[in-house]
């Protein structure tokens, strides 16, 4: 199975622990059969002089890593295809040794959880056509 994009049961928020309230229809993007999850999004507001990053909770291995990512170039049309997503630069993981898990392989998995993710991990029914694209 690979990565889908999917709303958070109730008996994952708590088998998961996830701060997430329950009956909410928080979205996550998951790959249910190698027990992997991503979730997160956009976070920062650039009217306050904020960048805006993505900052994502990566489950792998049965550990959850923190990270964020510089946004690069992106679409700024919905009506433009393919819709061109970038992920620019890896600021940092928490923790740095990813629980030593190796790194290049925590690296792959997120980019491919990100292809899935899209442009807000959702049902991406604006962006069916994307590309997405990194630079780490």
């Amino acid at each position: 199975m690979a990565f889908v994009n999917e709303v958070v049961s109730d008996a994952d928020i708590d088998a998961y622990g996830l701060p997430f309230e329950k009956g909410k229809g928080h979205w996550w993007t998951r790959d249910k059969e190698r027990d992997l999850y991503l979730w997160g999004g956009e976070f920062g507001n650039p009217a306050w002089g904020d960048d805006v990053e993505g900052h994502f909770s990566f489950f792998i291995d049965g550990k959850t890593l923190r990270l964020a990512l510089s946004l690069g170039v992106w679409s700024k049309n919905w009506n433009v295809r393919p819709y061109i997503v970038t992920w620019d630069r890896l600021l940092w993981i928490d923790p740095a040794d990813c629980h030593a898990i190796e790194r290049s392989r925590v690296i792959d998995l997120v980019q491919e959880a990100l292809v899935a993710y899209g442009r807000d991990g959702r049902e991406n029914r604006n962006t069916p056509d994307r590309i997405v694209r990194f630079g780490f």
